[in-house]
């Protein structure tokens, strides 16, 4: 009779092996950048960017980054929103100050976009910059 006490462990420590690998590899691609780098980020802006504005309709109405996309987060539909979003193309994700922006981070990851780029500082730093706005 074949000894298989020591397979148990050793595949259990494989399996976690490849879950941390796993898990190292997503949040990788997610993180926060300021809003100076998000600024020279839209000057040469990477393939398939997306850019996402989490605020109301109303906030977006008075001002967002040139191209963005309002999808609000406290709207309702949001969850609905996301799933529409590529799963690998980079999305910059902002809100005003970037609590909100933090919570959809949060939601986006979950949903499986794996390359956000969180401007942390929100619009209103960009704003007190002089940055460009459209409107």
């Amino acid at each position: 009779m074949k000894n298989t006490h020591h397979f148990i462990p050793r595949h259990i420590f494989r399996l976690w092996v490849l879950l941390m690998l796993v898990l190292v590899a997503v949040p990788a691609l997610a993180r926060d950048i300021s809003v100076q780098d998000a600024a020279a980020l839209l000057q040469n802006p990477p393939e398939g960017l997306v850019i996402v504005d989490v605020r109301t309709p109303a906030e977006f109405r008075e001002g967002h980054l040139p191209g963005a996309v309002n999808m609000d987060y406290f709207g309702g539909p949001f969850e609905t929103q996301i799933k529409s979003l590529p799963k690998t193309a980079p999305v910059l994700l902002y809100c005003r100050t970037g609590n909100r922006s933090g919570s959809a981070y949060g939601a986006m990851t979950k949903a499986g976009i794996g390359n956000i780029l969180h401007m942390h500082e929100g619009i209103i730093v960009w704003q007190q910059l002089g940055l460009p706005l459209e409107k």
